[in-house]
């Protein structure tokens, strides 16, 4: 089943190198794959571990009175605290210190510092991982995370962070409005679960226009809802927010294009349909407004078995579609 899909996308792409723009092929050349279903493996953390990256806490030198203070003598400074961060976040135990990196990741808080008391950091990367891949709104707008560990006594630890996002609170609020009413609009008052998204796929196909590359807007909800175009993760993160204010189980996935060049990033949802977990792309199954039907089915209820001729991805953090 999965080679005849594969043959007959390969007939449409065909078509398209006769009818599209140049830029219109750049978005679908990456899916040209061989007939082989043996995908690349990846450890469990190598989306994670490409857009974190570790550093020294840096100090704000702009402020005065900063010479001649430690670090930590710094962190206790309440003035230092509100000039620099605003204030400091705390947390006691490891379960906090996971729930307050994930608050502060949804509240868009582009540096922030938390104060850690309780078991030794053995393992801090870890629960940084949890918190990130804890929530579709933290794996579709987070582009970008810097942290630096401080030990100050044992089970006593500063831990600063540096976030860029996709988006912001000003951006999210102005697109709540719009999301509501594109919600209604949809009509899925007394939809089965998979008229819910189908629907869903259709809707986000139609009203949104593919751009290649383009600025952080174009990668995230405002993008979507606000501007009407976008890559990936535009398409993957208004999908999510849809599927879960209908009642969908759904999670916003993130890996790789196999045999793409420089292993280009891509963004797509795995949702629990009646027959179980599926994965489904709504960019790639997005063939452009010309067409008189621009909605494929090719990238749509596939296993993992199915995804992994197309996809890799830290599979460890989400539900085998099997």
């Amino acid at each position: 089943m999965v080679v005849l899909k594969f043959l007959k996308f390969l007939n449409i792409f065909i078509a398209l190198m006769v009818v599209a723009f140049a830029d219109d092929i750049k978005k679908f050349f990456p899916f040209v794959l061989g007939e082989s279903s043996d995908a690349p493996e990846i450890d469990n953390y190598e989306w994670f571990n490409l857009i974190t990256e570790p550093i020294d806490v840096p100090i704000n030198i702009a402020l005065s009175g900063t010479d001649g203070k430690t670090k930590f003598e710094l962190f206790e400074d309440d003035r230092y605290i509100q000039n620099t961060y605003g204030s400091l976040l705390e947390a006691n135990g490891q379960t906090s210190l996971q729930e307050t990196i994930e608050a502060a990741l949804l509240d868009y808080d582009y540096s922030f510092l938390i104060r850690y008391t309780g078991d030794e950091l053995e393992d801090f990367e870890q629960i940084l991982a949890n918190a990130y891949y804890s929530n579709s709104m933290i794996l579709g707008t987070v582009l970008d995370l810097q942290y630096g560990v401080e030990k100050a006594k044992e089970g006593d630890y500063f831990i600063h962070f540096n976030v860029v996002y996709t988006t912001n609170n000003i951006e999210m609020t102005t697109i709540k409005p719009l999301f509501e009413e594109f919600y209604a609009g949809l009509d899925l008052e007394g939809k089965s679960m998979d008229e819910k998204i189908e629907r869903i796929h259709r809707a986000v196909i139609e009203q949104i226009e593919y751009v290649d590359g383009g600025y952080a807007r174009h990668h995230s909800p405002y993008g979507f809802f606000v501007m009407g175009e976008g890559v990936c993760q535009s398409y993957a993160i208004a999908m999510q927010m849809l599927l879960e204010k209908a009642g969908v189980e759904s999670y916003y996935v993130v890996g790789y294009l196999i045999d793409s060049v420089d292993d280009t990033a891509h963004a797509w949802n795995l949702v629990k349909t009646e027959e179980g977990w599926r994965h489904i792309d709504a960019t790639s199954n997005d063939m452009g407004a010309r067409f008189e039907d621009q909605v494929s089915l090719d990238f749509y209820h596939m296993t993992d078995e199915e995804a992994g001729q197309y996809y890799v991805w830290d599979k460890k953090f989400y539900p085998e579609a099997k």
